[in-house]
């Protein structure tokens, strides 16, 4: 259902979602190196852990071509601040152990809040579309419309177990990049859709009708050309 124009997003859960950007033909290194250092990290037990690895033969990024893909993205979650400063004093050096696989320069940290929109269970493939507001519109007015509006377009989406709106923090995002060792992306969210089949999910928006009206809306408050769309599988590390 729509969201309430009377809610406010969700602030109760945190999120950091490292995106790395392996260097040719590391990304299966990458990935399994990835998991590794995420499964030996202590932690406690309200932190759950995701991997996310780019899918061959990718057919989202052609459509920002401007913006390469990310492709490996480790994400973390968690209700407690302390319990992610955790995490990130125990991955302290972590760009120092990904970086012959990968390019820390091109990398990024996003720190924010996650709106389960539609909730899910773990989808064994995840769209993630990495999203910047256009000239000219303040990050608070693009999460209000984001929230608030155009999130109508993942509540109509077919063919789809989930929807998360990702609202990141530019300054918290800014400080664990830091401290991880890799590099900066400024973006204002992250649009998830969970998909069960890659065919599935296109016989449902087959007609190209509900994309036309989606990329329309964005432009009221997307810089689209610099935004960037990909898929990934998915595994859980820690639930």
């Amino acid at each position: 259902m729509p969201v309430d124009p009377e809610s406010q997003p969700d602030t109760s859960l945190l999120r950091l979602q490292i995106h790395l950007a392996a260097r040719g033909g590391c990304r299966e290194g990458l990935s399994a190196r990835v998991h590794d250092l995420a499964l030996a990290a202590t932690l406690d037990d309200n932190v759950s852990i995701t991997l996310l690895t780019e899918v061959e033969d990718d057919p989202f990024p052609a459509a920002n071509p401007l913006c390469r893909p990310f492709d490996v993205v480790l994400e973390v979650e968690t209700d407690s601040i302390s319990d992610l400063d955790s995490f990130l004093d125990a991955m302290q050096d972590f760009g120092d152990r990904v970086a012959d696989l990968s390019h820390l320069d091109l990398s990024a940290a996003l720190v924010g809040a996650p709106q389960k929109l539609i909730e899910s269970t773990p989808p064994p493939l995840r769209y993630l579309y990495l999203m910047r507001r256009k000239a000219h519109t303040t990050h608070a007015a693009y999460i209000d419309y984001y929230f608030h509006n155009h999130s109508n377009f993942g509540f109509i989406t077919p063919n789809i177990s989930g929807y998360t709106q990702f609202h990141v923090d530019a300054a918290a995002s800014s400080e664990a990049a830091k401290r991880l060792g890799v590099g900066t992306t400024v973006v204002d969210s992250v649009s998830e859709l969970s998909i069960e089949s890659l065919d599935l999910f296109f016989e449902g928006i087959g007609d190209g009708r509900l994309g036309t009206e989606a990329a329309e809306d964005e432009a009221r408050f997307v810089d689209r050309d610099n935004s960037v769309s990909f898929l990934c599988t998915t595994e859980t590390i820690v639930a």
